[in-house]
């Protein structure tokens, strides 16, 4: 079977339902990027959301803090994403979407006190990756924050394998068959390019973070919190 996920019209209509059944604890780690957010919003700064797909992390952060007069931008490749996000936030002029491929098109984040991303740096191929982590670092003001969750590959071959299996069987609690789950691993072949946990902290490193640290680590999947 040939790598052929992508985040298209097939996946748009389902996605919530299947990121929920495929993701460890994802509505946990939401509650948690929005909780941590608190600490770091600011009226009158921007807040970006890479790879934002649906707009879930948005949405909880506009819900949440209200009063906040933080302007929201949600960033997007996936043409049927940001037209999903769109719609759902048509209502709201706070919250911007904007259709860009951050490896290709030019754009500046700026005044930005905190900036998200969730499950997204792990499908930008190594070549581009280093690049836009050191434009987030460039973009949040002093004391800003970078937010980000990942599946990562275990630190050797032995802790790898079990995590795997242990994902796999987790997808399968969550009523997936064995066959989608094969398809599917198959299908993200050389689409998904996860690091090891130390990968991406040395990645966080290179580009000027100095405070790093993760807040939340089920077996492959990993959140960190990166602050300038």
């Amino acid at each position: 079977m040939s790598s052929d996920w992508k985040f298209d019209a097939n996946i748009v209509p389902i996605f919530d339902e299947h990121v929920r059944q495929s993701v460890p604890m994802y509505d946990e780690i939401h509650r948690l990027i929005t909780d941590i957010s608190a600490w770091f919003l600011e009226d009158g700064t921007n807040m970006y959301d890479i790879g934002t797909s649906t707009g879930e992390v948005l949405s909880n952060i506009s819900k949440t803090y209200p009063k906040k007069s933080t302007t929201l931008y949600g960033i997007d490749n996936s043409s049927e994403m940001v037209e999903k996000a769109r719609e759902r936030f048509s209502q709201n002029k706070n919250i911007n979407i904007d259709s860009l491929d951050l490896t290709k098109d030019k754009y500046v984040l700026e005044n930005a006190c905190l900036i998200t991303s969730v499950l997204t740096m792990q499908f930008i191929p190594h070549r581009f990756r280093q690049n836009i982590v050191n434009n987030i670092y460039k973009g949040l003001n002093k004391g800003g924050c970078f937010i980000f969750v990942e599946k990562v590959v275990g630190s050797n071959a032995r802790f790898n394998e079990m995590w795997v299996e242990m994902y796999h069987e987790m997808k399968l609690r969550n009523g997936l068959t064995e066959k989608h789950v094969f398809e599917k691993a198959s299908a993200i072949r050389g689409v998904m390019r996860p690091y090891t946990l130390k990968e991406n902290i040395e990645m966080l490193d290179n580009a000027g973070f100095k405070d790093i640290d993760t807040f939340f680590k089920w077996n492959n999947f990993v959140g960190f919190v990166a602050i300038k």
